[in-house]
């Protein structure tokens, strides 16, 4: 238990050296004497968790970082990593979004002047453009399995939006073909994976 008391007792003496605080300046942010501050720096007695909350909350670090050894350059380049990655995720979902929201009003568009009683392909054919724009942003900024989910996921929505833009022909065989493309997915995959 001492291992954590002196891990926690570090940290709140970095993270304070860190924002530039004294203890006095500290205790006034969070209520607290310098004297209580001093007793937590020096692992005398540890702060509880809420105060943990709150001093979390001052150095806009998560409350986790109190438990384990604390590295801010690493802490900030992760953190850092994790705000880009959301980025990326909304802007993915935002382009698929303004995509979808293309589709519905050409398919309103469409169904009110009665251009054609089949306008609900519009809404198939959005499916293998979603699966192409996730399958773009994940080669870009993506994990391999999601690049392979969504490649895969793409041709095969797309055979399907051909077959039934097609449907009177009856092309069935169509998704035999689909065979092969996801081998060639899978070979193409792990050759971009074996590349140094």
């Amino acid at each position: 238990m001492s291992g954590i008391r002196e891990t926690v007792r570090t940290n709140l003496v970095k993270l304070r050296k860190e924002n530039k605080l004294t203890q006095l300046e500290l205790s006034e942010k969070i209520g607290y004497s310098d004297k209580a501050i001093s007793r937590w720096e020096t692992g005398d007695v540890s702060p509880d968790i809420e105060t943990l909350s709150v001093l979390a909350e001052l150095y806009r670090v998560d409350i986790s970082v109190f438990f384990t050894e604390y590295n801010a350059k690493e802490y900030k380049q992760k953190s850092f990593r994790e705000m880009q990655m959301g980025k990326k995720i909304a802007v993915s979902v935002l382009v698929i979004t303004v995509i979808w929201y293309i589709g519905i009003m050409l398919f309103t568009y469409a169904k009110s002047f009665s251009m054609t009683d089949r306008s609900w392909l519009i809404f198939i054919w959005l499916i293998p453009i979603t699966f192409f724009m996730a399958a773009f942003f994940s080669v870009k900024w993506g994990t391999q399995l999601l690049t392979i989910i969504f490649t895969s996921g793409f041709f095969w929505a797309l055979l399907t939006a051909v077959y039934l833009q097609l449907i009177e022909y009856n092309m069935f065989l169509l998704f035999i073909s689909g065979v092969p493309i996801q081998v060639v997915i899978f070979l193409l995959t792990y050759i971009r994976a074996k590349k140094p």
